[in-house]
């Protein structure tokens, strides 16, 4: 991976005695549950979130000034049912201007929540988006132009979980907070107070922002978590700025069954699965294998720094016990979704997209001026062009499928469609592993050719086009992303 490393020690030599001493902490706490928001069984009101300021204690025991939706930290996990049509009134109360993207969901432009839907402090946006995919989980997060990785980093996002009938009915753990967790996992700074810090600098735009200490649910890990006996769900969201993590078990395989656009067609048994920014996969442990065990992610520079600061290689992030309680009793299922391989026979179009880290713009210089944002977002672009809010791209049919082939010139990138979801023809250069073979929004692009096949369901016009992007969210403020219409 070629991540640049200098910006990552820098974090890690400011970090490493807030994360060693969360790591040393007797006894662990507890792995916060994100309140849930059940709405399949009917909506009978508009529903409410309000974007604020407020402060949360990580864990150090000083508050941080941070964004909340509904919450001190982030927002609610949303549970819905496909079908349904979601009557939500956003307020922005941050300060700043902002807009909430629907990520993973098939919405027409006018409701997805880009940089086209601003909505200014003090103002409700009122969208109705209607919720027509087929079960899975998607997140809501700021994508203000050029300022979503502060809004975001700072708690401007969410999880939203789509049910569908086969899912309710699936011999599938589901009781929230007791065999099926939703973990949102973040990677964090903090200064000599103990307060959550994000300072931009030329190496941050580049390599974007890499804290060292890990957030579970906007706790410092390692927490601790007591399950059943039995199979437990894990929905997992890749919430950082701009780290990849690789996640494994201390003890035993994960089991995915579903990836960013819902199950796979059958389960697939690990070692580890690396999750982009953005990404999410939801697995099944076996509590029965291991009395105790534990959730640990390496990330792209952790053997080095392990390396220069004598720290493990890997991290832990929760401590599951296994108490005598008998959980959920059933096996794992063998057949999951009807997924027919993608056929890349049926697409009429084939377009490109190369990823230009350097655009000319002097990314320290930006850093000083602009503070918090990429200035213009002009330093980084797609095709040799900057992002621009007045100029379409793309112009794409409804309904027509197409390959989508993407590239680099240096670093590795996770990218991302909005409206949509595809299937994996190639990473680069190769076959996708199995677990990212069913339906997918994010797909990584470092050396090759990466590949997808993808066709859009809604309508995204002129004045409210979807985007495609790096999910590194600096190099997304910066501009490196792009727009399109669909008709």
């Amino acid at each position: 991976m070629l991540i640049n490393r200098r910006t990552f020690l820098a974090g890690s030599a400011a970090s490493l005695g807030l994360t060693n001493l969360a790591m040393a902490q007797s006894p662990k706490r507890a792995l916060p549950v994100i309140p849930l928001t059940d709405l399949t069984n009917g909506i009978d009101r508009r529903l409410s979130l309000n974007l604020q300021n407020a402060a949360h204690d990580f864990g150090t025991g000083v508050a941080s000034q941070t964004y909340g939706i509904n919450n001190s930290y982030l927002g609610p996990v949303l549970r819905v049912k496909q079908g349904q049509t979601l009557p939500f009134d956003i307020s922005n109360n941050i300060g700043d201007v902002t807009t909430l993207h629907w990520h993973g969901l098939h919405i027409p432009g006018a409701v997805d929540g880009g940089p086209h839907q601003e909505i200014a402090h003090g103002d409700v946006w009122s969208p109705d988006v209607p919720i027509r995919q087929r079960a899975s989980m998607n997140w809501f997060h700021s994508h203000t132009h050029g300022k979503t990785a502060q809004q975001t980093h700072k708690g401007l996002a969410g999880v939203l979980l789509v049910e569908d009938e086969a899912s309710l009915d699936a011999d599938l753990p589901k009781t929230y907070g007791v065999d099926d967790f939703t973990l949102v996992l973040q990677d964090k700074s903090f200064n000599s107070k103990g307060q959550m810090a994000y300072n931009l600098s030329g190496e941050v735009f580049e390599d974007g922002f890499l804290g060292a200490t890990f957030v579970v649910n906007g706790a410092i890990a390692p927490l601790s978590q007591s399950l059943p006996r039995g199979l437990v769900r894990l929905r997992i969201l890749n919430a950082c700025n701009a780290r990849f993590l690789e996640l494994s078990m201390q003890t035993g395989a994960m089991t995915v069954i579903a990836s960013d656009g819902g199950f796979l067609s059958s389960p697939v048994e690990v070692s580890s699965i690396l999750m982009s920014p953005g990404e999410r996969y939801e697995v099944l442990l076996d509590t029965r294998v291991a009395a105790t065990n534990t959730l640990n992610v390496t990330s792209e520079d952790e053997g080095f720094v392990a390396d220069l600061f004598g720290r493990d290689k890997t991290t832990p992030l929760i401590e599951f016990s296994t108490t005598s309680t008998e959980g959920f009793s059933g096996a794992i299922p063998t057949h999951l979704a009807n997924l027919e391989p993608p056929r890349a026979s049926d697409a009429k179009r084939t377009r490109d997209f190369q990823l230009n880290m350097d655009m000319g713009e002097d990314l320290a210089a930006l850093a000083i001026a602009w503070d918090n944002f990429c200035g213009d977002a002009g330093a980084m672009g797609i095709n040799g062009q900057p992002m621009k809010m007045d100029r379409i791209d793309e112009k794409v049919a409804k309904g027509v499928p197409e390959i989508w082939r993407i590239s680099v010139d240096d670093q590795l990138h996770p990218f991302h469609i909005h409206g949509c979801s595809f299937r994996i023809l190639s990473q680069n250069g190769a076959p996708p592993p199995a677990y990212a073979e069913g339906w997918k929004d994010m797909v990584h692009v470092e050396e090759g050719w990466s590949e997808v096949l993808v066709s859009f369901d809604h309508e995204a016009p002129e004045d409210a086009p979807y985007m495609y992007h790096c999910h590194i969210l600096e190099h997304e403020d910066c501009g490196m992303m792009g727009q399109f219409t669909v008709s």
